[in-house]
């Protein structure tokens, strides 16, 4: 009876050592597993042996490797494409957004630019070749940042030149014309034009219709005069083709009426018309550029403005006449 307690209780504690008792009865296992819900940022983390845990800002996800096979010991257990899928699908899901100009709205007020990231991808993977070296502790994401196009900086600094100006006159008494035109020229104002793109009038206005609160007025259809829902907008891209014109910019596509208007000298018009012909032209300069469009007592300006060290080669244009019949479209 001596013999075997003396044979049999280091064996004993020897197991107890190795594999302790949880409150309950069962023993506490090496491994570390958790649910699908595992894979969204954890609210209180702990530190595992077989997790990686990456942080970004307020945020943290906690990866059990387990699930992708990871041993705990043999890095090429790991299943490097099933990490790489979790990975992207919710951690670069969340971290990765492109970069964001500053711009105007509607008020003519900055909004400021934000910056692009982008996660490095190729450093954490290169974390898996030497993958216990990162288990069990928090990670900061590795994270590239994307300056945008342009900045609040570059932005606040468009107006130091003036390019041009181009102005023409309307009847301010015809109330749905006039309407139709406030509409328009609060569609262009304070558009900002990066060297090398290219302005399109109905894209930046939009579509001509009642639902966008464009009224009939007097348009010219094959030589005619009509009634139609948005009349009176050429007169804004007929003054912005002028102004364009006279900063020197690349007119790429322009339409003539087919009846000569008044608010313009002959052949200074451009006619737009949804579906149909549009104006187009080109920022080919050296820097950003700022349209701004404004009426004021029957009298329509569109100015185009650069930084100061913008290069151009201004043009010699005719200025508008100072009265007509103001009915032409």
């Amino acid at each position: 009876m001596c013999w075997l307690r003396t044979r049999f209780f280091p064996l004993l504690l020897a197991v107890c050592l190795i594999c302790p008792v949880l409150p309950g009865g069962s023993l506490k296992s090496d491994a570390y597993t958790r649910p699908p819900a595992s894979l969204h940022p954890a609210e209180s983390p702990r530190l595992y042996t077989s997790v990686m845990i990456f942080r970004f800002q307020h945020k943290e996800w906690i990866f059990p490797l387990s699930e992708i096979g990871f041993d705990g010991v043999d890095p090429t257990t790991l299943n490097r494409q099933a990490f790489m899928n979790w990975f992207s699908l919710v951690v670069e899901h969340e971290i990765n957004r492109p970069a964001r100009s500053a711009r105007f709205d509607r008020q003519r007020r900055i909004i400021p630019h934000q910056l692009g990231r982008k996660v490095d991808r190729q450093k954490v993977y290169e974390w898996l070749d030497s993958i216990h070296e990162y288990l069990g502790r928090p990670l900061e994401v590795p994270v590239i940042w994307i300056q945008p196009q342009l900045t609040t900086k570059k932005l606040q600094q468009l107006k130091q030149k003036k390019l041009s100006s181009y102005s023409t006159y309307f009847n301010a008494r015809n109330l749905n014309r006039t309407h139709n035109i406030r509409l328009s020229v609060q569609a262009i104002d304070h558009t900002v034009l990066l060297p090398g793109q290219i302005f399109s009038f109905n894209r930046i206005v939009g579509e001509r219709s009642l639902a966008r609160g464009y009224r009939p007025a007097r348009i010219i259809v094959k030589g005619e005069y009509s009634e139609g829902i948005g009349g009176g907008i050429c007169q804004t891209s007929s003054t912005l083709f002028n102004s364009v014109d006279r900063a020197g910019l690349r007119v790429i596509q322009r339409v003539s009426h087919s009846k000569m208007v008044t608010y313009v000298p002959k052949y200074r018009d451009a006619t737009v018309s949804w579906g149909g012909p549009d104006f187009r032209f080109q920022n080919q300069l050296n820097e950003p550029i700022l349209i701004e469009a404004e009426i004021q007592r029957g009298r329509l300006t569109i100015s185009i403005y650069g930084p100061k060290n913008v290069h151009y080669y201004p043009r010699s244009i005719p200025p508008a006449p100072h009265q007509g019949t103001f009915l032409e479209e």
